[in-house]
């Protein structure tokens, strides 16, 4: 037997599993190499070119001329994967090249069917392909039964090993995917993120050959009486001692082991929530590195963000340019932007710097700043609109602050700010105030690079800007003072009024529309709801008499109650469509979803229907919409609240 099994978990595309091969299960992500015989690593050679030694399970890739009457006198065993045949430098000629070669892997497939199963084969994809004829033809592999396909990579991170990434966004999510060819062990976890489950490391062996010794972030000649790097690990030990031949088994062990760490810190850095911040880590091992990740993240964003997460790690470090179109966090300023509602009686905006404790209202700098607001409005602080300028964030909303990863970021605080995240901010800070009434006055209390944002939004912006501490820092006394005269100052002028506390209320809605789309608030707090709690601690929101949401701090979500998810069903946001009556445990698994909504990510709270389009359950996404209806196995929702009687 040959499958491929995903397991639970996610941090972008990067996920774990297994891959079954007759009676051998390899977790994956794992490592393949030619000649290694490891259990960590699974072997590869060409048939008719390698002679099997180990009765461990092997990838045999097929040669081009290579015509298959009897597998086993070629020496294919029921538990070997097959490699289709590809001629690299032919299908780099271009499109037509491309699927001519995919063409031809069809036949060969084809010839093949009656002595090998369409499970263990794997299809390889061409440099150069067109679109439409690229998916037409996985189509026709996938009803054969094909569940695996390999990519080619050539190691200089060049526009060959661009096109093999991009490629990545079009392969089925239930696919094994092998990346082969020359790979450098600093692009392990750039592979891994993007969905790579396979990867090649046989440039360990072509370097040992060569007497290099591999290191995370480069390669270093060893040459025999000239100083050498130290390096702790046992087979360097003796490395000035060991005759030739002996030195290249030593560096073989030792390159091999660096991509097994490589790996491993990608997989720990996945189950953290922390695999985009390693990725982003890697960027500085060479300009290539920062480019293909700049244009990765630009071409494959959607790709990416599909899987990426709403929730995540307690804290995310986000320290330059590579961070600022990362998919949490571009997909944050999008939510700001597109979902983001402020109420309608704001009569003053204020902005604020950020602060290096998060969440913000915890740190000193923000109480004081709150402490200041209350003394200058007294009960009319529900008449001020709190939005804190960030990079790469652009602005937080009060209201949003301790959503992930608002509550959880962390960036070097310098008070310089270059042009790249200046612009981003200031084209969040336009979007936000074009929300707010022409009449609404902006109070800006902010200096060095908050002010610079602030000047590079003011002449796209309609309403009029306060400034209250551009010679001094906002948290001192002085610039506190000249805030709490200019807030006192409008109260007047603009005839603000003490008004019932709104706090809660606010928070909940704009919690409800960040996380469920426009009208989502309005849905599950209408006029008469009742509210209760602590800002920022727990909410409960009641209609009537059923609770049909609860405000969690920990994860600046909404849970939802049965109650709430039929409130919010009409919206047809956030569905999983069952293709049963009723649910059944405390889980959902992908095999019994009919359809669901394509806007899902993983972390997100759905709203579960049964095959009448009822409301049977709530719980929590572990998987995309995209995966819960293309696998046929793993775990889609894990389900809080269900039908009585379910």
């Amino acid at each position: 037997m040959t499958e491929f099994r995903i397991g639970r978990g996610h941090d972008g595309p990067a996920r774990i599993g297994e891959y079954i091969m007759g009676t051998e299960v390899y977790n994956t992500p794992i490592l393949t190499a030619p000649i290694l015989s490891d259990s960590q690593v699974i072997t590869y050679g060409t048939i008719g070119r390698v002679k099997i030694h180990s009765s461990n399970p092997h990838f045999l890739a097929l040669p081009f001329e290579t015509h298959i009457d009897n597998p086993e006198k070629l020496g294919i065993r029921k538990t070997d994967s097959i490699l289709l045949p590809c001629l690299p430098s032919f299908s780099s000629l271009g499109y037509t090249a491309g699927a001519l070669m995919l063409n031809h892997q069809m036949g060969v497939l084809d010839d093949l069917q009656s002595s090998i199963e369409s499970n263990r084969i794997i299809i390889r994809i061409p440099e150069e392909i067109e679109l439409n004829v690229f998916s037409s033809s996985l189509s026709d592999f996938h009803s054969r039964g094909v569940r695996a396909a390999a990519l080619t990579f050539d190691g200089l991170l060049s526009d060959l090993d661009y096109n093999s990434f991009l490629q990545r966004r079009y392969l089925p999510m239930s696919w094994l995917v092998l990346a082969l060819g020359r790979i450098a062990p600093g692009t392990v976890p750039l592979l891994y993120y993007m969905g790579f489950d396979v990867i090649d490391i046989g440039h360990a062996q072509e370097a040992a050959a060569k007497h290099q010794r591999l290191w995370h972030n480069g390669t270093e000649s060893i040459q025999s009486g000239q100083p050498h790097r130290y390096c702790p690990c046992s087979s360097c030990q003796n490395l000035d001692r060991l005759e030739s031949t002996q030195v290249v088994d030593a560096l073989l062990d030792h390159n091999v082991n660096v991509y097994a760490s490589i790996l491993s810190e990608a997989q720990n850095a996945m189950v953290s929530g922390r695999l985009r911040w390693l990725v982003e880590s890697t960027t500085h091992y060479s300009p290539a590195h920062a480019s293909i990740l700049r244009r990765i993240d630009r071409e494959a964003y959607s790709f990416i963000e599909e899987f990426t997460p709403t929730t995540g790690a307690s804290n995310v470090p986000l320290i330059g340019p590579e961070s600022y179109n990362a998919p949490a966090v571009r997909r944050f300023r999008e939510y700001i932007a597109h979902r983001y509602r402020p109420p309608a009686h704001k009569k003053i905006a204020l902005l604020l710097p950020c602060s290096a404790r998060k969440p913000y209202s915890d740190s000193k700098s923000h109480r004081r700043f709150l402490e200041t607001i209350e003394t200058s409005l007294g009960n009319a602080t529900s008449q001020i609109a709190q939005i804190i300028l960030t990079s790469p964030l652009g602005l937080v909303p009060r209201e949003l602050e301790r959503m992930f990863p608002a509550a959880s970021y962390d960036i070097p605080v310098t008070g310089d700010w270059d042009s790249e995240e200046t612009n981003l901010a200031a084209d969040a800070l336009v979007s936000h105030m074009s929300k707010f009434d022409s009449n609404t006055v902006i109070v800006a209390h902010v200096s060095g690079g908050y002010l610079s944002i602030v000047q590079a939004a003011e002449n796209r912006i309609s309403q009029s800007i306060i400034y209250t501490s551009m010679e001094t820092s906002p948290t001192s006394w002085e610039s506190r003072e000249d805030l709490q005269e200019t807030l006192g100052d409008l109260k007047d002028i603009l005839a603000i009024k003490g008004s019932k506390p709104q706090e809660l209320e606010e928070i909940v809605r704009a919690t409800a529309d960040f996380q469920f789309g426009p009208g989502a608030g309005d849905a599950l707090v209408p006029e008469d709801a009742r509210l209760g709690g602590k800002p920022y601690r727990q909410i409960l929101c009641r209609v009537g008499k059923e609770q049909v949401c609860s405000y969690v701090a920990d994860t600046g979500l909404l849970s939802l109650t049965l109650d709430g998810a039929r409130r919010l069903a009409p919206l047809n946001r956030y569905w999983v469509h069952l293709d049963a009556p009723s649910v059944k445990g405390g889980s959902i698994f992908a095999v019994g979803v009919r359809e669901a909504d394509a806007t899902i990510r993983p972390g997100d709270e759905v709203i579960v229907l049964n095959n009448k389009g009822e409301v049977t359950a709530v719980g929590r996404s572990e998987m995309s919409g995209r995966e819960m209806c293309e696998l046929d196995r793993g775990r889609a929702v894990s389900v809080r609240h269900k039908l009585e009687g379910d």
